[in-house]
């Protein structure tokens, strides 16, 4: 048994049957490279072969009696891999608008609590003789760092299906747990939890001296808070969900980097920021208050890099689409997104957050998390309007049982309040957008995709003539087979060490 801990626990507690808390890859992939080409065989064969050794695939929640701690992550001796892997096909004529729709209906759908947290969709019949695959999880199992470390273990490196080692192939579960043995599991963490309590209330004090003293230091600019974000968006919460997807050329995106000395990051919300604006102004929806982005950040230390679960915090960061010109919008963007990663550095909300949800026990976590879901807090607070995350991937191709992976679009949850998640990968020369929102929340929501295309050619063009002072502190700067090798890529830039490399994984906004 393995005891929940940091902000895991917060996104099981937060989940309804509206807002399942998971994410996603929608993938592409070309069987021409396969040997023998595709088969469904092929691939469930190379996941039986691979998955019981991958833990997060093979346990399932159990909750402690009487909510007295946090829930167990125990091996399910009844996992059945076709519990998880389902085959599906396209209707006619298969192209993108199809598959979109069937990964909303993955999306909407919540995972079986009492399985693996996990599924995927192997899905036939795209255009031109393509396989796609959807591939869900609980967000309490990962984030973008840890997904691309499951990602490393399920792809390769060539056309070739690597071998599982024997010494890896063998799982034997143990029965699940009694009652009586998670009360058992439980007790040394219940006379602990006073300890963890006197952290949390230390952790806060911290936190608010901290914040004080930067909000004190008038060299250090304004401070960003989660409140005040417009209405936009806001729409009664519903379980279906409506996803786009679109791709934006990387060399143009390094190229901005490079020229106006800011981060791939900034041009990424300075790109959302502007496709939100046209696409509110093609619907004739207010754009003279500008819209609040929440952006996750990584706060992995190095001894975390390869750890599963969540180490997150996250910036508040006005997006300036009140702001009519790109590159104005794109230099305040840089400058505020800039103050807000050193107040995030500064302050520590990541550690907060993990110490307070640490020391919360479930029977007071659940009715507090839904009674602030009852009356509406996010939404009265106006957190944010979208939620914007940027994750690195592999410059070099990645193979699914033979077949090259196309395109790779990431997708994260939507919650009451927040309609909208924006997530960023790249891979090869590309910049994959998945876009997943509330199915009543954002009007005509493939426009909003195609308008980030636009946006980008926008911004190239008007960078030419346009003169700028760099903003401070926005510098941006194994075997063939071997797992690894995809885990530590580095698609911007590079770096000479292996610390350095699977640093440069994580989706922070430098």
């Amino acid at each position: 048994m393995q005891r929940m801990s940091g902000i895991d626990p917060m996104f099981v507690y937060s989940e309804t049957p509206e807002t399942p808390m998971e994410v996603a890859y929608a993938c592409v992939f070309d069987p021409a490279t396969a040997p023998g080409g595709y088969s469904f065989d092929t691939v469930r064969n190379m996941l039986a072969e691979r998955v019981p050794k991958l833990v997060p695939f093979r346990r399932r929640l159990m909750a402690v009696p009487l909510g007295l701690d946090h829930p167990r992550w125990v091996d399910d001796p009844a996992f059945d891999l076709d519990n998880h892997l389902h085959r599906a096909a396209l209707p006619a004529p298969g192209g993108d608008e199809e598959f979109s729709e069937m990964v909303a209906k993955v999306m909407g759908r919540s995972l079986d609590p009492g399985q693996p947290p996990w599924e995927m969709h192997v899905v036939e019949g795209l255009a031109g003789g393509r396989v796609g695959l959807i591939a869900k999880v609980h967000h309490s199992v990962i984030d973008g760092v840890a997904g691309t470390m499951l990602m490393a273990e399920l792809l390769d490196l060539t056309p070739e299906v690597r071998v599982v080692p024997e010494s890896r192939q063998t799982w034997l579960p143990s029965k699940l747990p009694s009652s009586a043995q998670l009360l058992a599991n439980a007790v040394p963490d219940l006379f602990t939890s006073p300890v963890r309590a006197v952290r949390a209330v230390r952790e806060i004090g911290r936190t608010a001296l901290r914040l004080a003293t930067r909000a004190a230091d008038s060299t250090t600019g304004p401070l960003s808070f989660p409140l005040g974000a417009p209405s936009t968006f806001e729409a009664p919460v519903v379980a279906e969900r409506e996803v786009s997807f679109a791709e934006l050329n990387l060399g143009q995106v390094q190229k901005l980097k490079e020229r106006l000395g800011v981060t791939v990051n900034d041009v990424v919300l300075a790109i959302c920021s502007g496709a939100l604006r046209s696409h509110l102004t093609d619907h004739d929806l207010a754009t003279s208050t500008p819209l609040v982005g929440i952006v996750p950040v990584s706060v992995r230390s190095g001894e975390e890099d390869e750890a599963l679960g969540n180490r997150l915090s996250a910036m508040f960061v006005s997006l300036s689409s009140d702001r009519d010109r790109p590159m104005e919008r794109l230099e305040a963007i840089a400058t505020d997104s800039a103050c807000a990663k050193a107040q995030e550095r500064a302050v520590g909300y990541g550690p907060l957050a993990s110490a307070v949800t640490d020391a919360m026990p479930p029977a007071l976590a659940r009715p507090l998390i839904s009674l602030l879901a009852r009356v509406g807090a996010v939404r009265r607070f106006g957190a944010g309007n979208v939620v914007i995350s940027n994750v690195p991937g592999p410059d070099f191709p990645l193979y699914f049982a033979g077949m090259r992976m196309q395109s790779v679009h990431p997708l994260g949850p939507v919650v009451d309040g927040v309609a909208l998640n924006v997530t960023v990968q790249s891979y090869l020369d590309s910049l994959f957008v998945g876009i997943n929102a509330c199915a009543t929340a954002v009007p005509d929501l493939p426009a909003l995709a195609q308008a980030m295309v636009r946006e980008l050619d926008r911004l190239s063009g008007a960078a030419g003539a346009y003169h700028h002072e760099p903003v401070e502190g926005a510098n941006g700067s194994a075997g063939a087979n071997n797992p690894a090798r995809i885990a530590r890529a580095i698609p911007i830039g590079s770096a000479p060490t292996r610390h350095a490399a699977k640093r440069a994984l994580a989706p922070r906004w430098g």
